[in-house]
Parts: C-alpha cells; sequence; structure tokens
C-alpha cells in the first residue's frame, strides 16, 4: 500500500523500520492514552512483524502503515485503518506520531489519506474511533478531518464519519481535501 499527500507518504511498515517504530512507540509520552504501555524492543518487533504479516493477507482487512517524511525519508509515525465488519463496511483508525513530529499537521494530512483511501478505494460506509476525553489534542485532528463526535462516557469521546458525510464534505468544503 502506499498514499501519498503533499509532505507524506504512507506505506506498509518494513523490517528496516524497527528502529524509528520503537522511537515513537517507547515513549510515554505518546503513548501516554493509547490502551498500551510504551513498547519494548520485543513488543516493537512483534508488532512490526504483525503489521508485515496484516499487509500480505488476502483479503487484507488491516492497514498498518508507517507514515514518512516524504523530503527526508524519516519514519515518522504510524496510521492503522482496520476494517473490523467488511459487510458493514466498517472500520476503526487510529495513529501514533514521534514527538518530534508533533504539532506539523502530520497527522490530520494522514488521517485526511487514510479516510479518502477507506471511503474512495474501500468503499467503507463507516470509520469510527475513539480518544480520552482529555486527548485534546487528538480531538482536533479528528475535527478537523470531518469527524463528529458522536457521544461521550466513561471518560471516552466517539468521532464517526460516514462515507456519505464524507461526500458532502469533499464537495462543499475543498481545504478537507488533501
Amino acid at each position: 500500500m502506499h498514499l501519498e499527500t503533499a509532505r507524506l507518504h504512507m506505506r506498509d511498515f518494513t523490517e528496516d523500520d524497527f528502529a524509528a517504530m520503537y522511537a515513537y512507540g517507547s515513549d510515554p509520552e505518546v503513548v501516554r492514552y493509547m490502551v498500551f504501555p510504551p513498547s519494548t524492543p520485543e513488543s516493537t518487533r512483534a508488532h512490526l512483524a504483525h503489521c508485515i504479516r496484516a499487509a500480505n493477507e488476502q483479503p487484507r482487512g488491516v492497514y498498518d502503515v508507517g507514515i514518512v517524511l516524504t523530503a527526508t525519508g524519516e519514519l515518522i509515525g504510524g496510521i492503522t485503518l482496520d476494517v473490523h465488519d467488511p459487510v458493514a463496511g466498517e472500520a476503526a483508525f487510529s495513529y501514533l506520531l514521534n514527538r518530534s513530529a508533533w504539532g506539523h499537521g502530520y497527522a490530520t494530512e494522514a488521517l485526511h489519506a487514510m479516510v479518502r483511501f477507506g471511503f474512495a478505494h474501500l468503499g467503507l460506509s463507516r470509520i469510527a474511533d475513539s480518544c480520552a476525553v482529555e486527548n485534546t489534542a487528538s480531538a482536533r485532528v479528528m475535527e478537523k478531518c470531518g469527524f463528529r463526535c458522536e457521544s461521550e462516557q466513561d471518560g471516552e469521546r466517539v468521532y464517526a464519519m460516514t462515507a456519505d458525510a464524507w461526500q458532502q464534505l469533499m464537495q462543499t468544503d475543498a481545504p478537507h481535501s488533501p
């Protein structure tokens, strides 16, 4: 898989990505709001192997890919689109970026591209995920991409977008199109 934006490309992980993946995954601040602890070398190797296996599954249901700065070739994070219900066309997403890449709009740019891929190429009907209420940076990323908060419960907000809402957004709000 390969997606391009103005400043990024998203591609399947390779074994060569271990050091960069471990760098961002082992940072306690990067994984602060995730459901898993900071990565160890062993858990990073296991996750990397899982990503590589998932990229080769047919039909592919999980798109867990690296986010790379086009200008430098540096892997700065990862983004996932998990088609958890292919019959209903529903998927969840997540993303992690190295702390040095925060505040540059990269997460928004990568999520825009992944959403476009999900709706335009995979024919999904709904993409959703949640974030901790206190994770305001992630909430802003989702809102900039056109996701709307559907509910809040137990300290989590669920954000979602339907294919119809995405189509309308693409027709009426050109800045949301990368």
